[in-house]
């Protein structure tokens, strides 16, 4: 397996750090907009070494057999007694640090995305169709990332299609989150030694109350679920929906929210797994652990790849979700041949 560094500055060509490389690691996770991409270079004028020529603002590119995992921009240098840190993130960064005001109307959650990215001057890839179009949304003083999230937030309420936004070679993505989907298998006794499991019911709900419209012509519906109010109590969702819904459309609203957090949450931890270029936030692994009765796939919440030598190891975050039914899926071997880091 082979790890190649490459620096983009400003001006000129591709600057090959390969060989100054000691650690490398890249993570992601649903609460944080960009992948972070932080390597350990060599940064000595002894012996054969050369100085790393690192500034903040250049282009960094990381590749592992030929494949690139991340492009991005450094934002911090870390000197210390003969090495250099630095850190990257991709193209989310601008949408994450960036704010502004905006009253949009009439606009798709796609339409959004170009629009901002083109007045960002960040860079667009593939942006897919949200197909639903928002009446009016209005921003004051808000991060581009939280405008976008919000949007496809009403986009799933009306349509329960998910969409995964990420940064690749460069460029915003967004395609529906089905897409993103690879469903490798991570089975105990095979690549799993270390996690964690846990179950909980604090943020199950059990009854869903919606109310929409004004004063005399408000529309108010209930849904609830028996027999977990049974089990665990009266935990009231509610909401005031701002869009002009008629009833059964609030109805149907309600049910998709009672069907949704009406569960027990199931959280998985895995740690220092094989590692998987593949397997990272936004993308799902069916897990297989027959001591705990777990046979099913759950989602990537957050990341954390570690590459030293030929060495690579991950650990994960998972979230269960019910939208890959089968199995399907390579299983990743463990690598056989390690390298000193």
């Amino acid at each position: 397996m082979i790890n190649q560094v490459w620096l983009i500055p400003k001006k000129g060509k591709y600057i090959d750090v390969t060989n100054l490389v000691e650690s490398i690691d890249w993570s992601g996770g649903k609460s944080r907009a960009p992948r972070t991409l932080s390597v350990k270079l060599l940064d000595t004028n002894r012996g054969l070494h050369e100085r790393a020529p690192v500034e903040n603002g250049m282009g960094i590119v990381f590749r592992r057999d030929g494949s690139e995992l991340f492009q991005g921009v450094i934002f911090t240098c870390d000197y210390s007694s003969g090495h250099v840190s630095v850190t990257a993130y991709d193209e989310l960064f601008y949408l994450a640090q960036n704010k502004d005001s905006y009253l949009f109307t009439g606009k798709k959650a796609s339409d959004i995305i170009r629009t901002l990215c083109t007045d960002f001057s960040i860079d667009k890839g593939e942006i897919k169709d949200t197909k639903h179009v928002i009446p009016y949304l209005l921003f004051d003083g808000d991060s581009l990332y939280d405008m976008v999230m919000k949007a496809l937030q009403i986009t799933y309420k009306h349509t329960g299609q998910r969409y995964a936004l990420f940064s690749r070679e460069g460029k915003v993505h967004l395609i529906p989150r089905a897409e993103n989907i690879r469903k490798w298998v991570i089975e105990s006794g095979v690549n799993l030694v270390d996690y964690s499991y846990a179950r909980s019911v604090e943020g199950t709900v059990t009854r869903v109350k919606l109310i929409t419209g004004e004063e005399k012509k408000t529309i108010e519906v209930t849904e609830k679920n028996d027999g977990l109010i049974e089990k665990y109590g009266v935990l009231q969702h509610f909401e005031k929906v701002s869009e002009k819904l008629n009833r059964a459309q609030l109805q149907d609203r309600a049910k998709k929210i009672l069907e949704k957090e009406g569960k027990e949450k199931k959280t998985f931890r895995l740690s220092n797994i094989p590692g998987i270029p593949d397997v990272v936030t936004g993308t799902a692994v069916f897990v297989v652990v027959p001591e705990l009765g777990v046979k099913q796939a759950y989602y990537i919440e957050e990341d954390s790849h570690s590459f030293a030598g030929r060495k690579h190891t991950m650990s994960l975050t998972l979230t269960e979700t019910d939208d890959i039914t089968e199995v399907n899926a390579g299983k990743e071997e463990p690598e056989k041949k390690q390298d000193k880091a």
